[in-house]
């Protein structure tokens, strides 16, 4: 749904609208650009508009996402801030990750941390010139991120894990599994043997 950002004056008589953002080919949404057999049946929350207002009267209006966690809107915003208040607007979503045991440097038994979660966001007024548009936001650990994704690079990232899931699963197990088999019947522990010399 494309909808324009929207500012009304003080007498409703100035309004400013942006031009209509491209979308998809003719007969393709963003939402079934990518749709898969069973993305089909996610329905979507039904939306609304934000409604950010300064001090001096004038008022900007934005779609808000049914999906979105937070609602933007503010009163009372002074004039000269209005510009940074836009750009500060996210529409996000956050969805869970796995909690794993991880041990900083590779030393200890760890702690368990979350790795994996992240959201879905969007930003109506970039500010850049890009398309706003929601991507995937990815936290992998610490404070490293995957930003940016679109459904296909998505794809890709869910097609490296599974990769990798089978990887760890069909490869890596069954070599742990005969390596520790292979430990526990060769392995002894050592003794000194023989005089030390020099």
């Amino acid at each position: 749904m494309n909808n324009p950002i929207t500012r009304y004056g003080a007498d409703d008589h100035h309004q400013e609208a942006r031009s209509p953002i491209p979308g998809p080919p003719p007969g393709q949404t963003d939402a079934t650009a990518h749709r898969g057999p069973s993305e089909a049946a996610v329905p979507v929350p039904p939306g609304r508009s934000w409604t950010i207002a300064t001090s001096d009267g004038y008022v900007t209006r934005g779609y808000l996402p049914g999906w979105a966690e937070e609602d933007p809107s503010r009163a009372g915003v002074r004039p000269a801030e209005l510009r940074n208040t836009l750009h500060d607007i996210i529409h996000r979503a956050q969805f869970d990750g796995q909690l794993i045991q991880v041990a900083r440097g590779g030393y200890g038994p760890g702690e368990q941390a979350w790795v994996l979660a992240g959201a879905i966001e969007c930003i109506p007024d970039p500010g850049d010139g890009t398309r706003p548009i929601p991507v995937v936001n990815i936290h992998l650990f610490d404070d490293y991120w995957l930003t940016g994704l679109g459904p296909d690079e998505l794809s890709v990232f869910t097609a490296q894990l599974r990769a990798q899931a089978d990887r760890l699963d069909h490869d890596v197990r069954p070599r742990l599994i005969a390596y520790r088999a292979d430990w526990s019947t060769h392995h002894r522990k050592p003794t000194p043997s023989g005089r030390p010399t020099g």
